[in-house]
């Protein structure tokens, strides 16, 4: 079943995020599959720790693209500061005592940090991460419906 509700969760995104105009596909799509669970339960515990990871890798997204305008985009920024960005992530988490979140944290970093296009504005950051909350909340949407509809059917 869990494999169905991924699909479900799946088919929302890419219908919500192509209504609404909505870049940022492949992170709605993958945010969902990482926080569907097994039950609604673990959802929501799957996905406050999403959302908190998810905070620090865009809050920390957003202190590179502010480094980076800084210094007009040159290579090195990327170079030195995505790492010890990554690092900060992973360290965060873990002293939150999140580390579930860690993978996720990253992820967010590394997929927003990696693919900002050139002069483009904060505003594509902030972008990225309200599509990861959409991702978590459809998820915990699809195993919270799922559930009641088992429980009514019985």
């Amino acid at each position: 079943m869990r494999t169905l509700k991924t699909g479900i969760a799946v088919f929302l995104v890419l219908g919500l995020f192509s209504a609404l105009g909505w870049e940022g596909l492949q992170i709605g799509c993958l945010t969902a599959v990482f926080s569907l669970r097994e039950n609604f339960d673990r959802s929501i515990q799957f996905g406050k720790s999403r959302i908190f990871a998810n905070t620090v890798g865009g809050l920390l997204s957003l202190l590179f693209y502010f480094v980076n305008m800084l210094f007009d985009h040159s290579v090195w920024v990327t170079l030195i500061l995505v790492p010890i960005l990554t690092m900060l992530t992973i360290v965060i988490n873990v002293s939150f005592n999140n580390s579930s979140g860690v993978i996720g944290g990253v992820a967010a970093l590394l997929i927003i940090t990696l693919s900002i296009p050139h002069n483009d504005t904060f505003v594509y950051v902030i972008a990225r991460v309200f599509e990861t909350f959409c991702g978590v909340f459809i998820a915990i949407l699809v195993n919270y419906d799922y559930n009641w509809l088992i429980k009514y059917l019985k």
